[in-house]
């Protein structure tokens, strides 16, 4: 999709305060879904990886119970929350939606396209989150099943997911995902090609 010679920054700016709750309320409305989606996604790639294959992943009340069926029934694994995990849904659908035309199918593909590629970030992140709780803060356990290059590697892994990741993937594949539309709208806006320039070509001719 082109921008067309009207389009300009300003509204796509103006949008944003109007797109961010409506981001929030479908972001409100699909969260029970979301609170299921990512910690199964997240199992079956611990899973495929674990042997022998003994996480579940249990989703109760926007929190997930890591459980492990080699595990006494006594004994509890911190439980994560998945709030934090899923929250930047909120960012894509607002930066989408403040687009010109969000509605038109083009559109829409794009934003379910980034949304796909977000839910795969937000998996690998809570996967990461599994993977360092067992590497570095199960005690003696952690210690006798995990080199010290694993925990530091599990380590690092969830903290590159849990902080630049989460934050910077809305924002990047957003743009990705619009890059001609976006990069039109900014170069109109310092080149003075938008309405508002046309107006100021009008009033010094």
């Amino acid at each position: 999709m082109r921008v067309r010679p009207g389009d300009s920054l300003r509204p796509v700016v103006l949008r944003l305060p109007l797109t961010l709750l409506l981001g929030m309320l479908i972001w409100l409305a699909l969260r029970p879904a979301l609170d299921r989606a990512v910690p199964a996604f997240a199992e079956l790639l611990i899973r495929a990886y674990e042997v022998p294959r003994v996480t579940r992943l249990v989703s109760d009340q926007h929190q997930v119970e890591v459980r492990r069926s080699d595990s006494p029934p006594a004994s509890t694994l911190p439980v994560l929350p998945l709030t934090g995990v899923h929250f930047n849904t909120i960012v894509l659908l607002a930066l989408s939606l403040a687009l010109p035309r969000p509605w038109s199918r083009r559109q829409l593909e794009r934003l379910a396209m980034a949304w796909a590629v977000l839910l795969l970030v937000q998996v690998v992140n809570l996967t990461f989150e599994v993977k360092s709780l067992y590497a570095t803060r199960c005690g003696a356990w952690s210690v006798a099943n995990y080199s010290r290059l694993a925990r530091d590697l599990f380590g690092f892994l969830q903290l590159f997911t849990d902080l630049p990741l989460r934050f910077s993937a809305p924002f990047l594949l957003w743009y990705g995902f619009n890059l001609e539309v976006v990069s039109g709208l900014i170069e109109g806006a310092e080149s003075g090609t938008g309405t508002g320039g046309k107006r100021d070509r009008r009033g010094r001719s």
